[in-house]
Parts: C-alpha cells; structure tokens; sequence
C-alpha cells in the first residue's frame, strides 16, 4: 500500500487549488507545494489561506477531508464527504449516550487506557537522575479506584487527580529550558503548553474525522460533556492515545532539542510557535503518525490507521451492542 501524505498549508495568503490529478498550493505568482491527489489523505490549512470551490468538491469526492486550524493551530472545522453520513448508526448513537451504563462502562475504560498508557509513557521515559516511582505508584493506585468507580462524576474527579499527578510527573523528565508547572491552555502560556495543546488539536481532528466517516456523529459522546461547539466524542476518542501519540513526540522532540526559546512567539498571555519551527513540528507529526505499534499482540499497523481502527471498534460495539475494548500501549516499533 503506498504511503498517504498529509498536506499542510501553513503560509499565510495561499491559496489551494486543483490542476488535473494534482493539489496545487500557490501564494501570488509562487507555487509553493505540488502534491497527486492520489498521494494525500488530508489537508491542514493553518489561518488564512484559501481553498477553491472547485478544489473542495474534487478532493471531498476523492476522500480527502479538509481541517481549518487558527493561525496557531486551534480547531476551527473541518469538511468531511457527506456519503458517511448514517442515520441508523446515529440513532443507535443516541440511545446508547442515553444509557448510563453503557456510558459508565465506555468511560471507566478510555480513562483506563488513558492512565496505563500514561504510566508506559513515564516508565519507558523516566531519567535515572530523576525520582518519579512514587507518582507512577500512585497512578497505579489511581487505576484500582477508576475500575471501582460507580458514576461518570465520580470519574471525571478521578481523571483530574490521575492528570495532575501525570503531568507533574512529565514535568520532571522534561530536559529542557523552558519551564513547566503543569497542563494549561486558552491559551498555552508556555512553550511546552503550547507544543501540547497543538498536538491534541490535530489529534482532535483526526479523531473527529474516522469518527465522522464511519457513520457516528463526533458530537455525541459517552465521557465528555456534550456542549454546543465541542466535539463531544472526538474528545473521548483523544483520550486513550494522547500520552503515545502526543506526549511522546512532545518529550522526544523537546529532549533532543528541536525548539529554543527562539522557535516561539509570546503574543498577549499566549505562546505559540513561529512558521519555521511550526513547519518543523508538522513534519515530525505527520511522521510520527507512520510510526509502527504493536496492537494487543496480534498485529502491527501505524498509529494513522490505529485510530481509525479503534473508531471502527467503537461503532461496532455502538451498533452490534458490545463493550468497547481500548487501545493500551505497548513498546513502539
């Protein structure tokens, strides 16, 4: 199978268009990009570029989906094909989001598979020169009282504690400049912060759009708060892979020194990344995402379709009436 690429556009005032079997991004008379359409699986457009509309209706028939992120890289929407769409699964979606078992069971296991990933992360990654056995202990603790929870309010307490104790924990075995007292974001107020909050945006969105093409509706959630505006299923769906796929290419990159203070703008109370160093993450990311993991021991596939397959996991246990079984890390390949 051949590789799929991802295309972003993060060049302010381009412009995106279609010639033949080709993208074309271009900004005035400078071309800047010519990918095959049959080459690309999405299209990242940062702030203010534009998309033809001859462009979208060929690459929406195509498969390829189109993601807006602000300048910054928040999630503004995305354009998806509309022939997923199924108002069946969505029924069935409905009534099982309205099924407080259902919920509970679906909750206790992302978090589940949230906090070993978190711990896998901690413990593959942690210094000799640093001590954190006994906050990976009380994670540890933390995931005996999750499997004992009996209401999603009782877990969402749960959650926090288990993320404040992750992330100071992080903190410590960040090798870095730059400081790091916690997870905070609207807007990222440090370096590190920001790299994280830009790597859940584009895992937000990917998860929004496997969750989007295999039928289910990515606003109707089972853990998260359902809410105008907010994703409520792509934000469950992030949970169990933001330590593997996120964190750990945050900590490897910052580790081995890619970003200095210099890669980073500081605009108001916000930090965000400069083009070029922007440009630099993208492309670890989208690497990253081809990077291979060993699945429950019986196959192997890259962290891009590992999504998609747990989404396609999610919609049978939806529709055929099965609990949900998470994805929990192993030793990447």
């Amino acid at each position: 199978m051949e590789k799929k690429l991802n295309l972003f556009v993060t060049e302010q005032g381009s412009t995106i268009r279609v010639e033949g079997r080709r993208v074309v991004v271009s900004k005035g008379r400078e071309q800047l990009v010519d990918v095959p359409l049959l080459h690309l699986r999405e299209i990242v457009i940062f702030g203010n570029s534009t998309i033809t509309p001859q462009a979208v209706s060929r690459v929406l028939r195509e498969g390829i989906y189109v993601v807006f992120l602000s300048q910054y890289g928040k999630f503004n929407g995305i354009l998806l094909p509309s022939i997923h769409s199924d108002g069946a699964i969505r029924l069935k979606q409905v009534v099982k989001s309205e099924d407080s078992s259902f919920c509970l069971r679906f909750s206790k296991e992302i978090i589940n598979a949230k906090l070993h990933n978190s711990i896998e992360l901690l413990s593959r990654k942690r210094k000799k020169e640093v001590e954190i056995s006994s906050e990976i202990s009380e994670l540890q603790k933390m995931q005996e009282k999750i499997k004992n929870a009996t209401s999603l309010k009782e877990l969402l307490g749960l959650e926090g504690v288990s993320s404040r104790i992750y992330f100071s924990s992080l903190a410590k075995i960040f090798n870095s400049e730059f400081s790091f007292e916690g997870r905070k974001k609207h807007p990222s107020p440090d370096p590190l912060n920001a790299l994280l909050s830009l790597s859940y945006s584009l895992l937000y969105s990917l998860c929004y759009s496997f969750i989007y093409t295999l039928g289910l509706d990515p606003h109707i959630g089972f853990f998260h708060e359902m809410r105008r505006g907010h994703a409520a299923l792509a934000s469950d769906m992030c949970e169990e892979f933001r330590a593997p796929i996120c964190d750990s290419l945050v900590l490897r990159l910052v580790n081995q020194g890619y970003f200095t203070s210099e890669s980073f703008t500081y605009q108001g109370e916000g930090v965000f990344l400069k083009k070029e160093a922007l440009k630099k993450f993208l492309k670890e990311w989208a690497g990253n995402l081809d990077r291979r993991v060993d699945v429950d021991g019986s196959f192997e596939t890259s962290y891009w379709h590992l999504i998609e397959f747990q989404v396609q996991k999610l919609r049978k246990a939806v529709v055929e009436d099965e609990d949900y079984k998470a994805f929990y890390a192993g030793e990447e390949k």
